[in-house]
């Protein structure tokens, strides 16, 4: 009977050059690029992704943060009965500019860092990555930062006014007031970017093809390692 053992810690680094070296017949394939998309719930990053995701060379995969959150069991994703090891969650602000602030727990800070863990897997496997993204908080940031480290990473910052996203926020009827305010100033609060999209009025075809004309005139990534001299 074949031997079953467990995968242990740096295991997966030696599985990977072993798929990569049959893959390719021996060498070594090249790492994919990831394009992280930073903003607010209701800012349009997931429709922004779709569209620029036909536009960069293939085969690029869309991986955003509510692939993972939604992997959450029900009762973590409900307000009124979340464990606080997942998050707390408070609201901040006058009415009419109410702030929904989520506070992570150790347990949702994991999901996190599993998250960018999995996708470096799909980096390693040459395949190109569009993140659209909510770094609630520094630990998130500095996660990425080190996870992502060697890889080729351009950070992008979706931007939104912020009646404009209470409006949508309202109109797609399943976020809490208060989410896309919260969330977009929490994102955007440490973060250093390479290139910024404002999807306020501008359609998210617009914004791709203005990503893919900044990368096509040789915009090079340099925000990541600018914050890995800051925050590491």
């Amino acid at each position: 009977m074949r031997e079953v053992r467990s995968i242990v810690s740096g295991d997966w680094d030696r599985l990977d050059r072993e798929h990569r070296n049959v893959s390719t017949g021996g060498s070594e394939m090249n790492p994919g690029t990831i394009y992280i998309l930073n903003g607010g719930s209701s800012y349009g990053k997931t429709t922004l992704g779709r569209a620029l995701q036909e536009l960069v060379d293939s085969p690029t995969l869309l991986m955003g943060i509510d692939l993972f959150w939604f992997t959450l069991p029900a009762r973590q994703l409900d307000l009124d009965q979340v464990d606080p090891e997942y998050y707390r969650w408070e609201m901040t602000g006058a009415e009419g500019n109410e702030e929904f602030v989520i506070h992570p727990g150790p347990l949702l800070t994991q999901l996190m860092k599993g998250r960018y863990e999995a996708i470096a897997r799909f980096l390693n496997l040459g395949f190109n990555v569009i993140s659209d993204d909510v770094i609630w908080e520094r630990p998130w940031l500095v996660d990425t930062l080190r996870i992502l480290a060697p890889y080729r990473v351009f950070f992008i910052g979706v931007y939104c006014d912020d009646q404009v996203s209470a409006q949508r926020e309202r109109d797609r009827g399943d976020r809490h007031a208060g989410w896309a305010r919260g969330s977009g100033h929490a994102a955007h609060r440490d973060s250093i970017y390479d290139l910024v999209v404002d999807t306020s009025h501008a359609t998210p075809a617009s914004c791709a093809a203005a990503i893919k004309s900044a990368l096509d005139g040789g915009l090079q990534p340099a925000a990541f390692a600018e914050m890995q001299r800051k925050y590491l």
